[in-house]
């Protein structure tokens, strides 16, 4: 009987060429104080780069939401360091906050951006969230 290793860590599959075919923009957010009293968001720092976009399965789609750590969509794209849950990512219009970052195998390739969509750019429901509401 062979004695086998504990896997334990899931292996990720990597894009295949072609498949970072989303022109994406990640820009940290920074809401500063505005005249009557609230805030207003500002983009000091953008990175244009292309991705790899999925939706996860609906099993994990309904544990993130049973766990308030709500994930609608993966972002994949090539290793950059400094890209924290702080980041938004601006795709087609829409707006989606990190809410995770992984490495994809440890090997400092590709992250695995886990985001939560909140909507367009002017959307309403966007121009409620800020830092404090998170």
């Amino acid at each position: 009987m062979k004695l086998r290793q504990a896997q334990t860590s899931a292996t990720y599959l990597l894009p295949d060429p072609g498949e970072l075919d989303k022109r994406i923009a990640i820009r940290l957010r920074v809401d500063e104080p505005n005249d009557d009293f609230g805030v207003s968001p500002t983009y000091p720092d953008e990175i244009r780069t292309w991705a790899k976009l999925a939706q996860p399965g609906a099993a994990a789609y309904q544990g993130s939401v049973q766990t308030e750590n709500t994930v609608t969509h993966y972002f994949t794209i090539r290793w950059r360091a400094k890209i924290t849950a702080d980041h938004e990512v601006f795709c087609e219009g829409q707006v989606y906050r990190i809410r995770r970052v992984r490495d994809l195998n440890s090997r400092r390739r590709y992250l695995l951006l886990e985001c939560e969509e909140l909507g367009t750019d002017r959307g309403a429901s966007y121009a409620e969230q800020s830092i404090f509401t998170r």
